[in-house]
């Protein structure tokens, strides 16, 4: 017996989700009941979750974060009007 449950998704989101189910031949239900099976299979949800991506948390950017910090604790540092200034800086 199913049960029935409810999600919240951005619209824009759930309507790119559907066509791309649909492409495959999948309804958002089956998509949805694979990941759920998938997870029940292996106990374990099946990609990786990583704020690696994000190139704010890169070890190259952190220690630019620290030296920046202390820099400014010396009274020392550069004063930037745009982000694109740091990277132009940086490259």
């Amino acid at each position: 017996m199913s049960k029935h449950t409810t999600i919240r998704i951005e619209p824009d989101k759930k309507e790119e989700f559907s066509q791309i189910c649909d492409s495959m031949g999948l309804s958002v239900s089956g998509a949805i009941n694979i990941f759920i099976n998938k997870v029940l299979q292996t106990r374990r949800i099946p990609f990786d979750i990583t704020a690696d991506s994000d190139p704010f948390y890169s070890e190259e950017n952190q220690k630019f974060l620290i030296e920046s910090i202390a820099q400014l604790e010396r009274g020392e540092g550069q004063i930037y009007h745009d982000v694109s200034e740091i990277f132009a800086e940086r490259a």
